[in-house]
């Protein structure tokens, strides 16, 4: 029966609207079926056969704690009245305005039925100063204070507007839902989903279902989102993915602000630019200096060159990067270790702060701080500097150097450069002021070349020797010691103008001494058997002296022993060639080549003259005791002694 009556009271309420005459066809009920439909809803929920209040708002309970307060009519052109059961209900036509509290409505034409509100034709719903909801239909309850709109919906705050063909709006809270869709435009940029909620009171809207977020030259898409109108910024609650210009982003968590290109991207955040790939425990952009920050666990790609660190910052402009916090960088053949990097990723210049290991091919480096200009292949190093030769084992150590990439070449400097050279048996060390070592290259072999400059001392616990320069070669194992050279082995003193060594696994093999030569070599530092002349060559065997053969104005004194090891006298021969042999430091066999000249002395009858040749010097004053005397200035010191007695003696 209240179906029945439902009937009757609708063709009184299209009559009471306007439409005189009307049928059931097909035309007649299309025009009317949004009304129709609607209107059937709030009779049954009003007869009892629906609830009203599930339906218009499922999404939400009834705020009971609301204050009740009618719908009041405020204003329309035509306005008519009718009563059933005691329920009055007003229909309204031609600029219709209502009003519940703050709550303004506006629209062509309205059914008013005690709280329940129907309107239709440009439908306006305003509440505050800011907010302005528009339809062509709308149910409204108005205890609950919600409400159904279809048709072309939108909702209006400030700047932004949300369009959807079916929106749901609570007024007691400012919500506004829909779930067939919605385009939220703001500014440059359109958000769209399935489904969603407009908190207006807060400014934010819940995106769901296949959001998209639609710029100029943006894309964002996602499942979940939460965007402020207020601030223009996109949280993300869900994997999300970014593109913008030739980036992709990927995040699971984070913001990003469409006005200023700001982002703050976590979980598991991932970025990919053409030739770059990063990824991070949190990335930040800054889309105003066009910077990227990356933080926690960082890995960045780009061509060739691969960096590990727990901090990035880098310019996307001029591809320049400030990189922190145990740094590793692979450029190619080369690796960079240090604390602190300014990396330029278009020229491959860098500088280093902190302790830093730089490895290339065929060597490694260590310093305090390293500038490096690629374009130039010319590096800087600065404090505590070591330099690896990673084939040989050989190394460098130095206050600065620098090295040249295309040429193998590292120069030390300052502080007295050291530089060891290890073998099997030992470690032979040599120290000057200068050392510059490079790679040469002669057909299809390449060697190492070492220049040591100024105050060159050597140390090895079984030779050590002086010279003012020095330059050896990696083939042959050979250094030439230059001006005023001198080598102790044991009680034997080698000295020259000229002396060049040559060396098998560290040991010294042979000795090659020009101009000036004399040989000293004693069992008992007591008396010394001396050879001199133009040249000689000496050769040692297990460390100690075995052969010397002296060219050229060869002079020799030696002292004779008897099978006791008693010294019998001194002999002093001279030729143009000798050549002696020795054991234990001791003379054993002696040869003259040429016309020989030898006198032989007894003990007793030689006079101390007679014990030394002219320019005899067994000078042990210079002679390097330890490893720390080569760390020092004592070898300057020696070498300034020396200069000074000369002058003085002069």
């Amino acid at each position: 029966m209240k179906m029945i009556n439902f009937f009757f009271s609708l063709k009184k309420y299209l009559s009471a609207l306007g439409v005189e005459e009307y049928n059931y066809g097909r035309k007649s009920l299309a025009v009317f079926m949004p009304f129709v439909l609607v209107s059937l809803l709030f009779q049954l929920s009003h007869s009892g056969l629906l609830n009203a209040q599930e339906y218009i708002q499922p999404q939400t309970e009834a705020d009971t704690t609301l204050p009740r307060s009618p719908i009041k009519w405020i204003d329309s052109r035509d306005v008519r009245i009718s009563t059933e059961d005691g329920i009055r209900t007003h229909f309204l036509k031609g600029n219709v305005e209502l009003r519940q509290d703050s709550l303004y409505f506006f629209a062509d034409s309205s059914v008013l039925r005690k709280d329940l509100l129907f309107a239709a034709g440009n439908v306006i719903l305003v509440q505050g100063d800011s907010l302005e909801v528009f339809s062509d239909t709308m149910n409204y309850n108005g205890v609950t204070r919600y409400g159904f709109l279809t048709g072309e919906c939108f909702v209006r705050q400030n700047q932004s507007v949300l369009y959807s063909n079916f929106l749901e709006y609570d007024a007691a809270r400012r919500i506004a839902y829909y779930n067939r869709g919605a385009v939220l435009t703001d500014g440059d940029y359109q958000l769209t989903s399935l489904s969603g909620r407009f908190h207006l009171d807060t400014e934010n809207v819940f995106f769901r279902d296949s959001v998209e977020v639609i710029g100029d030259d943006f894309f964002l898409k996602s499942d979940s989102l939460r965007y402020s109108t207020k601030t223009g910024r996109s949280h993300f609650i869900a994997p999300t993915l970014i593109r913008q210009g030739e980036a992709s982003i990927y995040t699971e968590g984070g913001y990003y602000d469409l006005e200023t290109g700001n982002a703050l991207l976590y979980d598991n955040p991932q970025y990919k630019s053409n030739d770059q790939l990063a990824t991070a425990d949190t990335m930040i952009f800054d889309g105003i200096n066009n910077l990227l920050t990356l933080i926690g666990n960082v890995f960045y790609q780009k061509d060739t060159t691969v960096i590990r660190s727990q901090r990035l910052v880098y310019d996307l402009d001029k591809e320049k990067a400030v990189i922190t916090e145990k740094v590793f960088i692979q450029d190619g053949d080369r690796t960079i270790q240090s604390d602190t990097v300014f990396y330029n990723l278009q020229t491959g210049q860098f500088t280093t702060k902190g302790r830093t290991l730089l490895a290339g091919d065929t060597y490694e480096v260590e310093a305090d701080s390293v500038f490096y200009g690629e374009e130039e292949g010319i590096g800087f190093l600065h404090g505590n500097v070591l330099w690896t030769d990673t084939e040989s084992g050989v190394q460098l150590r130095s206050n600065e150097a620098y090295f040249i990439d295309s040429t193998g070449l590292i120069k030390s400097y300052g502080g007295r450069p050291l530089m060891s050279y290890p073998s099997e048996t030992d470690t032979l060390y040599m120290a000057a002021d200068t050392i510059l070592s490079f790679l040469q290259t002669a057909e299809a072999d390449t060697q190492r070349i070492t220049l040591a400059y100024y105050n060159v001392v050597i140390y090895r616990n079984d030779m050590q020797a002086i010279c003012d320069s020095l330059s050896h070669s990696e083939v042959d194992g050979m250094f030439r010691m230059m001006y005023d050279p001198m080598i102790w082995m044991d009680t034997t003193q080698l000295a020259g103008d000229t002396i060049d060594i040559a060396m098998d696994d560290g040991e010294m093999r042979s000795a090659f001494i020009r101009r000036n030569a004399m040989v000293l070599t004693s069992p008992d530092s007591v008396y010394f058997n001396q050879i001199k002349g133009r040249e000689i060559r000496a050769h040692f065997r297990d460390g100690s002296l075995s052969s010397v053969r002296t060219f050229g104005n060869a002079e020799a004194l030696y002292f004779v022993l008897d099978e006791n090891d008693a010294y019998i006298g001194v002999n002093k021969s001279e030729s143009s060639e000798i050549r002696l042999n020795f054991e234990e430091n001791e003379v054993i066999s002696i040869a003259f080549f040429g016309q020989p000249n030898s006198i032989l002395t007894p003990m007793q009858k030689a006079k101390a003259d007679q014990f030394k040749l002219e320019g005899f010097n067994w000078d042990t004053s210079r002679r390097p005791r330890s490893l720390e005397d080569l760390k020092s200035d004592m070898t300057k010191r020696l070498f300034f002694e020396k200069e000074l007695v000369e002058v003085v003696e002069q």
